[in-house]
């Protein structure tokens, strides 16, 4: 078999391989890497490399010669969220002595805990991108990269994460939550049952996985995230509560008169950087607020770095702004791309229309929800906010645009990584493993798929109500 030597020449490494190889692939084996949030696909652009003097997209180019490459963009350090509100426990450890982890599996981030026990003191806590994006931004693309063979390779790269975020610790006892496509991949289940109707997962866990306490999940698209957010929020103890983790997957629950009820609603990455001609992770650099000053557009950036990009909390003040100055109209048109400030960042017209497939799907998803219970927002005793975008977005902005329900703008409680303090009260006391077990015997599901209400509402949420 004819070989190629690929040589990275700005990163030191080099290999020899199979003629025709895609350097994508070429670039994983070598350790490099890369935001590929279409999965491969040649249509996110986020791949970029010059190639023998050539720029070219690394998921599209067939290597059939020997080549020196030079990666633009180099690694990337995601500002992940570990911080969360918890509530006061008893301390009831799941280990009598020496360490234990809580670990949150996000399609973006991977948060970990790492706690001393007996004293129950957290000793580390730090969140780092999560691998698997290279094979997509989504759940779907990364199912479909696992029926092409590639379980495995999520599977060890998962584990492989979560070892390194516990180096320099033997730790005894794991309680890691996810949503349910991630579990899967963690355990090496088949995740092809939830990409396809009728939707039936391999497992929604609740049981422990040798030295792993998986909390249950409650469907194939409400996962055990969620499950934690829910016993972090501690929404039932409100007459009526309603939280919500705003993603890629937005997924909702409502507690009112004793009945817990989900759903979960496709949004798309667009909110995590994905699809957006300039969109990014939230890492130095990318422009995280933006506002008008004196008439001027202004903004920010993550550790005031010069501006690279922009991470949804920045996108959604844009379009707000945007909105104000009659830069877009009610429909979203865009006449001309829009740079925001000087910062040599535009916002495109195809990046509106992703901004309002991600917005219609999140606000369409807590009306439908609220609709189906018989509940009007203004009914709503509070609104929790769970995740690491949720927790940096301007509720006025996300309400102005239409992400969330105007309503419940001063209703909003922002809880953090609501997910990961959930496997954290586990890891600390295990009484509340019990306490998630309740919740995914009780709560039941909301299915949008096909629900008349749900795409009455995702239409008419499409437009700017301004």
């Amino acid at each position: 078999m004819a070989v190629v030597k690929i040589e990275v020449i700005n990163e030191g490494k080099s290999g020899m391989f199979s003629r025709g190889i895609a350097l994508s692939d070429a670039l994983d084996r070598l350790g490099i890497a890369q935001s590929r949030p279409c999965g491969g696909n040649g249509t996110c652009g986020k791949c970029k490399v010059i190639a023998n003097g050539e720029t070219v997209l690394a998921c599209r180019y067939k290597v059939c010669s020997d080549t020196r490459v030079e990666v633009t963009g180099g690694g990337i350090s995601v500002i992940g969220l570990t911080d969360a509100v918890m509530p006061e426990l008893n301390k009831e450890p799941l280990i009598s002595e020496g360490y234990g982890m809580a670990v949150d599996i996000g399609t973006t981030t991977i948060a970990g805990y790492i706690y001393k026990f007996p004293e129950c003191v957290c000793v580390k806590s730090c969140a780092v991108q999560n691998d698997q994006a290279r094979f997509g931004a989504d759940v779907i693309s990364r199912i479909d990269y696992a029926r092409r063979g590639g379980l495995d390779a999520l599977r060890d790269m998962v584990l492989g994460q979560i070892r390194e975020l516990s180096k320099g610790y033997e730790i005894k006892k794991y309680v890691v939550t996810g949503n349910t496509t991630m579990l899967h991949f963690l355990t090496g289940k088949d995740p092809a049952g939830i990409a396809a109707a009728p939707f039936t997962p391999a497992s929604l866990f609740g049981a422990w996985y040798g030295d792993m306490y998986i909390p249950g999940c409650i469907s194939a698209y409400v996962g055990a995230d969620v499950t934690a957010a829910i016993l972090a929020s501690g929404m039932q103890k409100d007459s009526v509560s309603l939280l919500a983790d705003i993603g890629t997957n937005g997924e909702m629950a409502l507690w009112c008169d004793g009945r817990l009820v989900c759903c979960s609603t496709a949004a798309g990455p667009a909110f995590e950087g994905a699809l957006i001609s300039q969109g990014s992770l939230a890492v130095p650099g990318a422009i995280n607020s933006v506002y008008i000053a004196n008439g001027k557009v202004c903004y920010t950036t993550i550790n005031d770095e010069p501006p690279s990009g922009i991470c949804g909390s920045g996108l959604i003040d844009a379009v707000a702004c945007m909105l104000s100055l009659d830069i877009i109209d009610q429909t979203g048109y865009l006449e001309h791309d829009f740079e925001i400030g000087g910062s040599g960042v535009t916002i495109t017209a195809d990046d509106i229309r992703q901004v309002q497939l991600a917005k219609s799907a999140i606000c369409s998803g807590i009306e439908t929800l609220l609709h189906e219970c018989g509940i009007d927002s203004g009914d709503v005793d509070r609104f929790y906010i769970s995740g690491g975008f949720g927790s940096y977005i301007n509720k006025a902005n996300a309400a102005y645009i239409g992400l969330i329900p105007a309503r419940l703008v001063n209703r909003a409680v922002v809880i953090g990584n609501g997910a990961g303090a959930g496997a954290e009260m586990m890891l600390i006391n295990k009484g509340c493993i019990a306490r998630a077990e309740e919740i995914c015997a009780a709560a039941g599901t909301v299915e949008l798929t096909g629900n008349s209400y749900f795409t009455e509402r995702y239409l008419e949420n499409m437009y700017f109500n301004i």
